[in-house]
């Protein structure tokens, strides 16, 4: 009997032993695929990542994001009664100009009106043309960056919460990161 006892002890250890390890190497292998996700997810990004902010009040978990050499653009559902469906927020890098590389222009006076709002923010109205939809937008300058954040239509009532998306900002951690850009089912080359 004590000879079966200690078989039994050695079988469930061995097991315990086992599953331990398995345990071990999925997390090994759960960290290498994010570590190499997020390389690939933020290789368009020739800055470092702690420039990159995001807003604080956003529900990280309906967000679409990527970022590619112009920047960074978040969408995720507006929350409220009189909420537009989706606010874009992008983080984006000027050209020589000051203007972004990736995005309309104030001096695109066709298709767009500006207007200072003091404190370095100003507020794009894009019109109705052939090339464009109707948005309002609210951008800043953030040293050598450019922060917005932007609705469709004419919604000069969101202007205040559209500056407070802005200001109201957090560098994220490579987990949020992984949050906010991978979607659902991302496979790097060689995950």
């Amino acid at each position: 009997m004590g000879t079966t006892k200690k078989w039994v002890t050695a079988l469930v250890a061995a097991v315990l032993a086992c599953a331990a390890s398995t345990l071990l190497l999925q997390r090994s292998y759960r960290e290498a695929k994010d570590r190499r996700d997020l390389a690939d997810l933020t290789r368009g990004w020739n800055r470092r990542l702690d420039e990159l902010r995001v807003p604080d009040g956003m529900p990280a978990d309906r967000v679409a994001g990527e970022i590619s050499a112009y920047g960074m653009t978040l969408s995720f559902p507006a929350t409220g009664d009189t909420s537009p469906d989706i606010i874009g927020y992008s983080v984006l890098l000027p050209d020589e100009r000051g203007a972004p590389v990736w995005g309309v222009s104030c001096d695109a006076t066709a298709i767009v009106v500006c207007t200072d709002l003091g404190d370095g923010y100003t507020l794009l109205q894009e019109l109705d043309t052939d090339n464009s939809d109707p948005a309002t937008t609210v951008r800043r300058r953030a040293g050598d960056l450019m922060v917005e954040a932007r609705v469709p239509g004419e919604r000069p009532d969101m202007v205040t919460r559209l500056r407070r998306i802005i200001t109201e900002t957090h560098v994220p951690d490579d987990a949020e990161l992984l949050r906010l850009l991978r979607p659902d089912g991302y496979r790097t080359d060689w995950s």
